[in-house]
C-alpha cells in the first residue's frame, strides 16, 4: 500500500492562515482566562509585568493583615461640625480639635477613626473624615507636625483607621488635629467634619481611657442628644470594636441564669490568684456570628465594677460606679476602666439593671481584662459568678470570660491591629492603583499580542509564499537536471546503440541477398525510424518549446522530415497555448504514429494538417487522399491500436473517417488542462 502523498505547501496555506487567524480571533479576544495567556502577554509588556507583580505583592499582603471589622458603631457615633452646613462653600474652611495630656506622655502613635453615617445616596463609611489636614504634637517647649495631608486630598478611609507614629521619644502634652478642606458632599454642597474617635497608644494601652471630657477642645461643635458630642472622641466606642485576630473562638463568654425582672441584680468575678497591683479593667460585650444583628448582646444596662482582698466583697473598694444612669451599649467595644493605684486579689461586674431578652432578662460579657502594666493578668484566672446559663451551654461557661477569646476570635493588642487596620487601608489604595494600572497595561499588551498576531500571520503568509517559492525552483530545477541526466543517457547510449544496428544492417544489405536481405531491410528501417524518434524525445526534453508556436513550429518540421515527396500543407486557424510537457510528448507520439502510418500504407499524393482550438479543447486532423481503408477491418499493422492508445493517454478521442480508394481523415481531440499546466524551466 503506497502512502498518501501530501498537500502541496500552497494548497494547505489556506488551512494554514485560517487556522492562526482563528487562534488570534478566540485567543486574545475571547479566551481571557486561557492558562497560556498571562504568561505571554507579561512577557510582551514590561509595564504590564511590573503592575501584576505589584497587584500580587498587595493581595497576599492584604491577606496577612486584620480583617476589616464588621460596624461596631454604638448610639454614640463620635463627633461633628456641621457649621460648614452652607449652600455653597467658597473659601477656605478650617476646623481643629485639641486634646490636652492630664500629664507628658511618650506617644508611640495618634490613632483617627472614622464614623459610618448613611447621608442621602452616600453609605456612610468615612463620613465627615476630613479630605486635607495635620496632625501636630506639642509640648511646653514648642510643637512639630506629625502628619501633614495639607498639599493633597486624603483618599477615604471608609471604616478603618489611619494610624500616625509619633516616635515616642519626645514626652507629649497636647495634640492638635487641624481640617484645611472638609469631607463634601458635592451635589448639595454640605460640608462637614467627623470623627468617630482619636486614641493615643503608649505600648497596649490608650491614654485618652483616663482623661476626662473636659480634655477635649475643639473649634466648634455639633451635639446632639449624646449621638454627635465632643464627649464622644475619647470614650472609647467606634466602628471598630475590640481589637482581634485571625484565631477564631469556639465560646462566646459568660451568660447568667435568666431573670424575670430587669433590676435582678446579677454579678460575675475574677480570682487574680493573689494580690495584685493593677491600673485597668476592660470590658467587652459579647458578639459573634451567632448573635448577629445583637452587637453587645446581654451587657448590662446599669453596672459598677469592684475590687476586693477576699471573694464575698465584704469591703469592695469601687473602681466605676455606673448605676445611676444607663450605660450606652458599647457593642463589641471594650469598656476601659482606668484604675490607678488599685491593688487586690478579686474583680467583680456586678450588673444593677439587666438587659432584657425577649421574654425575660441577662447579664452576659465576652471577656474581662486587668492589667498590670502591659500585661492581661486575668488571663485564665478562675471565674465565679451568682449564677450561670443553664448547663449544659459550653459557649456560656463563667470560665469563658478569661479565655483571651470574644464570640469571634482571639483577642490581641491595640497597636499591632490598630497598625494593621491602617496598613490594610493603604494596600487597598494601592491595590486599587495597581489593578488600574494593571488593566490599562494588560489592555495595551492584548493590543500589541494582537497586532504582533496579525504581523506573524503576514510575515507568516510571506515567508510561507517565499519558501514554496524558492521549494518550487529548487523541485524545477532538480527536474530539469534530471530530464537532461535522461535526454543525455538516452542519446549517448540508446542513441549511439540504434546508430550501431542502422550501421551494422547497412553494411551487411551490401552482402547479403535473398531472405536475410529483406530481413536487414527491415531492421535498418526500423533502427533509423526509433533513433529518428528518439531524437526528436530528446529535442523535446532537452529543448521544449515555451510557446505554442514553438510547438507547433516543430510538428511543422517533423512533417516536413516525414512526409518528404509528399505534397503536404499545415495550416494553423486559431492561437494554441503551450500544452503541458507530458501533453507534447504524447501529441507528438501521435503526430508521428500517424505521419507514419501515410507515409507507409496510404500512398498518398496529398497530406492536409490542420490544428484548431474548439473552446478550451484541441484539435488535431489530419487528411490525406491515399487509398483509404475499411476501418471496420483493420490490418494490425497498421499501428492504429497504438493511436488509440495514445488517444486515451491525452484524455481525447480519436475519429478515423476511411473508406477503401477515398482517402483518410484522422482526427484527434483532446483538452490539454487535464494533464496539467505548461511548465516553462
Amino acid at each position: 500500500m503506497h502512502a498518501a502523498r501530501p498537500a502541496p505547501p500552497l494548497a494547505i496555506l489556506p488551512r494554514l492562515l485560517a487556522g492562526v487567524l482563528g487562534l488570534l480571533a478566540t485567543g486574545v479576544h475571547a479566551a481571557e482566562s486561557s492558562a497560556w495567556l498571562e504568561p505571554v502577554l507579561r512577557t510582551l509588556n514590561a509595564d504590564y509585568r511590573a503592575a501584576s507583580a505589584q497587584v500580587g505583592r498587595l493581595r497576599s499582603e492584604i491577606a496577612q493583615l486584620p480583617e476589616t471589622p464588621f460596624n461596631q458603631q454604638s448610639g454614640r457615633i463620635g463627633f461633628e461640625i456641621v457649621s460648614f452646613l452652607r449652600p455653597r462653600v467658597d473659601r477656605r474652611l478650617e476646623g481643629w480639635i485639641g486634646i490636652e495630656l492630664d500629664q507628658p506622655e511618650l506617644l508611640d502613635a495618634i490613632v483617627l477613626v472614622p464614623v459610618d453615617a448613611p447621608y442621602r445616596d452616600f453609605p456612610g463609611p468615612g463620613y465627615g473624615f476630613p479630605v486635607r489636614f495635620k496632625v501636630e504634637t506639642e509640648d511646653d517647649a514648642g510643637g512639630r507636625v506629625v502628619a501633614d495631608y495639607t498639599t493633597r486630598d486624603f483618599p477615604n478611609p471608609g471604616r478603618l483607621p489611619l494610624w500616625v507614629p509619633v516616635g515616642g521619644e519626645e514626652a507629649v502634652s497636647r495634640v492638635r488635629i487641624t481640617m484645611m478642606e472638609p469631607w463634601r458632599y458635592l451635589p448639595t454642597g454640605f460640608a462637614v467634619l467627623a470623627l468617630g474617635e482619636v486614641m493615643l497608644l503608649r505600648g497596649p494601652r490608650n491614654v485618652t481611657a483616663r482623661l476626662p471630657a473636659s480634655a477635649v477642645r475643639v473649634s466648634e461643635s455639633f451635639e446632639s442628644a449624646r449621638v454627635w458630642s465632643k464627649d464622644n472622641l475619647i470614650d472609647g466606642q467606634s466602628v471598630l470594636g475590640a481589637p482581634v485576630g485571625s484565631e477564631h473562638s469556639a465560646t462566646l463568654g459568660y451568660h447568667s441564669a435568666f431573670a424575670a425582672r430587669a433590676d435582678d441584680a446579677k454579678w460575675v468575678q475574677v480570682d487574680l490568684g493573689r494580690d495584685t497591683a493593677f491600673d485597668e479593667v476592660r470590658l467587652i460585650g459579647a458578639t459573634g456570628s451567632q448573635l448577629a444583628g445583637r452587637p453587645g448582646f446581654g451587657f448590662p444596662v446599669r453596672f459598677k465594677v469592684e475590687c476586693a482582698d477576699e471573694p464575698g466583697f465584704a469591703a469592695p473598694r469601687m473602681l466605676l460606679d455606673h448605676t445611676a444612669r444607663d450605660f450606652p451599649n458599647p457593642a463589641a467595644n471594650p469598656v476601659t476602666i482606668v484604675t490607678p493605684g488599685a491593688r487586690a486579689r478579686y474583680v467583680r461586674v456586678t450588673a444593677t439593671l439587666l438587659w432584657e431578652r425577649a421574654e425575660n432578662f441577662a447579664f452576659t460579657l465576652s471577656e474581662l481584662q486587668v492589667y498590670a502594666g502591659e500585661r492581661n493578668v486575668a488571663l485564665g484566672c478562675a471565674v465565679q459568678a451568682l449564677d450561670n446559663y443553664p448547663a449544659p451551654a459550653p459557649n456560656w461557661a463563667p470560665a469563658n470570660l478569661t479565655d483571651g477569646f470574644t464570640g469571634e476570635r482571639r483577642l490581641v493588642e491595640w497597636p499591632d491591629w490598630l497598625h494593621g487596620l491602617s496598613r490594610r487601608r493603604e494596600a487597598l489604595i494601592e491595590l486599587g492603583g495597581a489593578e488600574q494600572l494593571a488593566a490599562q497595561a494588560r489592555a495595551a499588551a492584548l493590543d500589541r499580542l494582537g497586532h504582533m498576531g496579525w504581523a506573524t500571520v503576514l510575515a507568516g503568509v510571506a515567508g510561507t509564499i517565499v519558501v514554496v517559492r524558492r521549494s518550487r525552483r529548487i523541485r524545477q530545477r532538480d527536474l530539469e537536471r534530471l530530464r537532461q541526466r535522461i535526454a543525455a543517457d538516452l542519446h549517448d547510449e540508446i542513441g549511439s546503440n540504434l546508430g550501431s544496428i542502422a550501421l551494422l544492417s547497412e553494411m551487411g544489405l551490401r552482402r547479403a541477398d535473398g531472405t536475410v536481405r529483406a530481413d536487414l531491410e527491415e531492421i535498418h528501417r526500423v533502427a533509423r525510424q526509433t533513433a529518428d524518434s528518439m531524437r526528436d524525445i530528446v529535442e523535446l526534453i532537452q529543448r521544449p518549446a515555451v510557446t505554442g508556436e514553438e510547438f507547433l513550429a516543430k510538428l511543422r518540421e517533423v512533417a516536413a522530415r516525414m512526409l518528404a515527396g509528399i505534397e503536404s500543407t499545415f495550416e494553423v486557424r486559431t492561437p494554441v497555448e503551450l500544452p503541458s510537457l507530458t501533453a507534447q510528448r504524447h501529441l507528438l507520439l501521435t503526430f508521428k504514429e500517424a505521419l507514419h502510418n501515410i507515409r507507409k500504407h496510404a500512398r498518398a499524393r496529398r497530406v492536409d494538417i490542420e490544428v484548431t482550438c474548439l473552446g478550451a479543447l484541441l484539435q488535431l486532423r489530419v487528411t490525406d487522399d491515399g487509398v483509404g481503408f475499411d476501418p471496420a477491418r483493420i490490418p494490425d499493422g497498421h499501428g492504429l491500436t497504438s493511436l488509440q492508445h495514445r488517444a486515451k493517454a491525452l484524455g481525447g478521442s480519436l475519429g478515423i473517417d476511411s473508406r477503401s480508394g477515398a482517402g483518410t481523415v484522422l482526427t484527434l481531440t483532446f483538452d490539454p488542462r487535464l494533464l496539467g499546466v505548461a511548465h516553462t524551466p
